[in-house]
């Protein structure tokens, strides 16, 4: 049953604003997709947003069938305005962690930074099936936390119990669902905001400190601006995963 979990209008909004500025993850994921995506694959992509990704995807293989799963409304109709010239694209609104779908359907299931079951991706995959996940690295937006330590939102940070060996927990945690062949990379750099108002938006829309608020946080926002500004731009580090496992 759909909740009313998932990104508002307005962080939707937020997000489909961020994400066409074009983040380096997106070109390293979606080369990892495309090295085993075929003519006649079925793809499922879960947290699917505004459908950036299966978008990309779509485009390039006309002939394969692609699904974008969504539990937020708002992603959902966001999805549709970008891809309504696409007929190989069908979008489901529902549950990432209760997958609407038959057993052994999906040639390849993808997530990116959403909340999905592996149990059930796992479900859905058929045999020699493949799974890709972008997930968050440790380090992603440690600006914030830092300079947020008792207000960052930790349920949108990724908080290994073992720091040093974050990477065989990530692994090892998929295995036990019964994936093999299991790799993981990750991927580390800055991004470069212009000033306070777009800092601000990355602040809601994922969202990363509890009770924001952009009047009442004004001055405190300035202080944070004012340590992490570069020649470049306000810095924050960009950390994320690329997890590829199999279904054999």
């Amino acid at each position: 049953m759909v909740t009313s979990k998932g990104d508002t209008e307005k962080q939707a909004f937020l997000r489909d604003k961020l994400i066409k500025g074009a983040k380096d993850e997106a070109n390293i994921y979606i080369t990892n997709i495309f090295s085993v995506l075929k003519p006649k694959s079925k793809l499922v992509d879960i947290g699917c947003g505004t459908a950036h990704i299966t978008q990309e995807l779509a485009r390039q293989y006309k002939n394969a069938s692609f699904v974008g799963l969504d539990i937020s409304k708002a992603m959902i109709n966001l999805a549709k305005n970008n891809t309504q010239e696409l007929t190989n694209i069908k979008l489901v609104q529902a549950d990432g962690l209760e997958l609407p779908f038959q057993s052994s359907e999906f040639d390849i299931v993808i997530n990116r930074l959403a909340d999905y079951s592996p149990k059930e991706v796992y479900r859905i995959l058929k045999k020699g099936g493949y799974f890709f996940e972008c997930g968050l690295g440790p380090d992603a937006d440690r600006e914030i936390a830092e300079f947020f330590p008792d207000r960052y939102e930790e349920e949108n940070f990724f908080l290994p119990k073992d720091p040093a060996n974050w990477k065989k927990e990530v692994v090892e945690e998929i295995g036990t669902f019964g994936f093999c062949d299991i790799k993981i990379e990750d991927h580390k750099s800055k991004d470069y905001y212009k000033n306070k108002e777009e800092i601000m938006d990355l602040i809601e829309m994922v969202p990363l400190v509890k009770n924001f608020d952009r009047v009442k946080d004004n001055i405190k926002l300035q202080e944070f601006v004012d340590r992490y500004n570069e020649k470049e731009g306000i810095g924050i580090t960009w950390h994320f995963y690329i997890l590829v496992a199999r279904k054999l």
